[in-house]
């Protein structure tokens, strides 16, 4: 179980997975799961666990909790620690994939993808064993971007991650959809896994709904090898988790019911300066709290305050949401001022600014079809998202930012107010949100300075793939349209 904060996507653990293969995506970054932190994100608060009191919810007969780390079923959590902290497992690496876990755990690994490919399914391993200096390479790292106690909330100190036993894998589709993230439970190694992965000795350690009590958020993805016997029996108990299983999950009060206007957090979620992961993380609302819904939305963003802040936050980490009376109204503002700001793009023809990766979806983070080179001429199909567009090229249909495009067949009745050259010598616009001016037409180029939301800027030229050349407080740079008006 990675220890990260992400995006549709990535959960914080999720992004802990990639950086134990050394790598950070720059999409994870982008999305602001704290210090790329998207799940998403999205390491929940875990609960205190304590040997179950006849007050404990139902559970299945208590089994004795077997803290030996050489044992297939020790008993590891934040309260359930290592012992030794620095256990060390002999591992044998997975064929073809650089990914090493605990012998026993390989052998049936193995076993398992050979049974998913003649399902025709095939499994994908992304993480395995971490050591002890890994895992506190990651806390360490947490602790110096957000201080010591918020560290402890979003990650695994090191000696209580169950991927230092070497029994826990991190599993995927090959063809990388929802890596890490909670609609894999969807794929087709999502649903195979779900169903099959106890024959194999393997269980799915932290089910749907169970934060409070395993300490974590869903992840579909992690399975904890103990044995086909311990998988069949823990499975035939109908046990909800393994803490359920040894008898240490302790009830916790729910909290009552969001009401009007309000929402709750399912995990640590980043309030941003605008609806999007583009922008500038403002603050980190804890998992599990009341935030207060303005009544503004954005695709899937909501506009929200908390402890005194006002921002946006992803729709995907909130539950029990109930918009404000007026929503409705604030519904058909924005829809009309979607229609104006994006016209219809059916069946019009637009043409690449510079080399442009088309993509499986809509963001950054998607796999990369093709390459679509610059000056090339693209048919829209008319879906459009986020700024995104869906558009079709050489047979191939596919997702591309629309930064990068400009038109050759303008839709009926725009009206490209924007795209033209300023027609006063000194026209004006103001910031949407606080806003980052560059000394390029590009997010590539250095950041001079961040003008402050509803400030006015001067444009001083042409508009440029969706950004202008600006000038503020003396300062001359480009800033993105994209939050100007």
């Amino acid at each position: 179980m990675p220890k990260y904060t992400g995006p549709k996507i990535l959960t914080a653990m999720a992004v802990g997975a990639i950086l134990s293969l050394g790598t950070l995506p720059g999409a994870a970054v982008a999305a602001g799961l704290p210090a790329t932190v998207q799940s998403a994100a999205s390491v929940t608060s875990a609960s205190t666990l304590a040997p179950a009191n006849t007050n404990s919810i139902s559970v299945a007969a208590a089994r004795s909790i077997d803290r030996n780390p050489n044992h297939l079923d020790v008993f590891v959590n934040k309260s359930y620690p290592l012992k030794p902290a620095k256990y060390a497992p002999k591992t044998k690496t997975v064929s073809g994939t650089g990914i090493s876990l605990r012998t026993e755990a390989t052998t049936a690994y193995n076993k398992m993808v050979k049974a998913a490919k003649k399902s025709g399914v095939r499994v994908k391993l992304i993480s395995g064993y971490r050591s002890y200096n890994r895992q506190a390479q990651l806390f360490n790292q947490y602790t110096r971007l957000y201080g010591k106690k918020y560290a402890e909330r979003i990650s695994a100190k090191p000696g209580t991650s169950e991927h230092q036993t070497g029994l826990a894998a991190d599993v995927g589709n090959y063809n990388g959809a929802c890596a890490l993230q909670s609609c894999f439970e969807n794929t087709p190694v999502g649903k195979w896994m779900k169903k099959n992965a106890h024959k194999y000795g393997f269980i799915l350690r932290y089910p749907k709904g169970q934060e409070s009590i395993t300490g974590y958020a869903y992840e579909p993805w992690h399975f904890r090898y103990v044995g086909t016997s311990l998988a069949k029996s823990y499975k035939n108990s109908g046990a909800k988790t393994f803490e359920h299983y040894h008898g240490v999950a302790t009830t916790k009060k729910s909290s009552p019911k969001a009401g009007k206007g309000t929402a709750k957090t399912t995990a640590n979620l980043n309030m941003r300066s605008g609806a999007g992961a583009s922008n500038r993380v403002i603050f980190t609302i804890p998992q599990g709290k009341n935030v207060k819904l303005t009544g503004s939305k954005k695709a899937d963003w909501y506009q929200v305050t908390y402890s005194s802040k006002t921002g946006w936050v992803s729709g995907t980490y909130l539950s029990n949401i109930s918009m404000p009376k007026s929503e409705t109204k604030k519904k058909e503002t924005k829809k009309k001022e979607s229609k104006k700001s994006s016209p219809k793009t059916n069946g019009s023809s637009k043409k690449t600014t510079a080399n442009l990766n088309m993509r499986s979806g809509a963001g950054a983070s998607n796999r990369v079809i093709l390459t679509i080179p610059k000056g090339k001429t693209v048919k829209a199909t008319g879906k459009t998202k986020s700024g995104w567009l869906q558009v079709t090229y050489k047979s191939k249909t596919g997702w591309v930012s629309g930064t990068y495009l400009s038109n050759t067949s303008a839709p009926k009745k725009s009206k490209p107010k924007t795209e033209s050259s300023p027609k006063k010598k000194f026209k004006t616009k103001k910031t949407t949100a606080n806003l980052n001016m560059r000394s390029g037409n590009s997010t590539k180029k250095k950041v001079f300075l961040t003008i402050p939301k509803g400030k006015t800027v001067e444009i001083t030229g042409s508009k440029k793939s969706g950004w202008y050349p600006v000038k503020y407080k003396s300062k001359k740079g480009w800033v993105s349209a994209t939050y100007l008006k």
